[in-house]
């Protein structure tokens, strides 16, 4: 009898080890104002996540353009799709107190990664820089984020299929009335040329901003630095445009690009 009682015992404990960040993690905050996830800010958050979540947002919605070096070229163009994906913990105070959900059941992730998809144009203005502009907003939901980018052409050398480009970016955060946010970055990028693929690694740095205007809360502003190292490949078949990066970061991610070019 006692055998059985200790054995039915380590089965519970088993069972809800199993569970423990479902039966004991995290309770999503709900609200039923937006039909998606949603950026609201809770009494609960505390400094300490707050200064995470501003940190971590960096790396999120930091400008990757999934481009090579190479210069576009004067007034050549590109317009694109892109899906920035990022390995956040959506269980973990930094996020969960900063989002409300539809339901109880409705997490910020479906899957293994924060994905934020949107469109993206660039355009070369000489032959050594190119601008570009990107812009989001999450459907259903209070947030978007609009961005910029400058490139400047360090080297092209097309004979040895060699480039290197310097990068500077800002995107900002739009729509929730209970922050505000902006990620600022400057990259170092170099490619070569292999047919239509173009193979690049990237250094970046970032610096990001928070600032809380919340009435549910009382945290002081956050700034935060960080960095990440980029391996990519982008490819060019006539008009179109494709791009996947692997980003190395306290966030690791995957992102993808199809897009058209003239």
């Amino acid at each position: 009898m006692i055998n059985g009682r200790v054995t039915s015992g380590v089965g519970v404990f088993l069972t809800l080890t199993a569970f423990a960040p479902q039966a004991f993690g995290q309770v999503l905050h709900t609200n039923d104002r937006w039909d998606e996830c949603a950026i609201d800010l809770h009494p609960s958050l505390t400094q300490q996540a707050w200064s995470r979540f501003a940190s971590e947002l960096g790396i999120v919605t930091y400008f990757r353009p999934l481009a090579s070096a190479r210069p576009l070229g004067r007034k050549h163009v590109e317009v694109a799709l892109l899906n920035w994906g990022s390995r956040i913990d959506d269980a973990d105070p930094a996020w969960n107190d900063t989002f409300s959900h539809p339901d109880s059941a409705h997490w910020l992730m479906d899957g293994s990664s924060l994905y934020i998809p949107g469109l993206m144009a660039r355009a070369g203005i000489t032959d050594r820089i190119d601008v570009g502009a990107y812009i989001t907003r999450s459907p259903g939901a209070n947030y978007g984020f609009i961005g910029g980018q400058l490139q400047y052409s360090l080297v092209n050398d097309p004979e040895r299929r060699l480039a290197a480009a310097g990068r500077l970016s800002v995107v900002t955060l739009y729509g929730p009335d209970e922050m505000e946010a902006s990620t600022f970055g400057l990259e170092f990028v170099a490619s070569t040329a292999v047919s239509v693929i173009e193979p690049y690694i990237a250094l970046s740095g970032y610096m990001s901003r928070a600032r809380e205007t919340s009435p549910d809360v009382d945290l002081d502003n956050e700034t935060a630095f960080g960095a990440q190292a980029t391996a990519g490949v982008a490819a060019q078949v006539s008009v179109l445009r494709l791009g996947a990066e692997f980003n190395l970061a306290k966030v690791p991610g995957v992102s993808l690009k199809v897009g058209f070019g003239l």
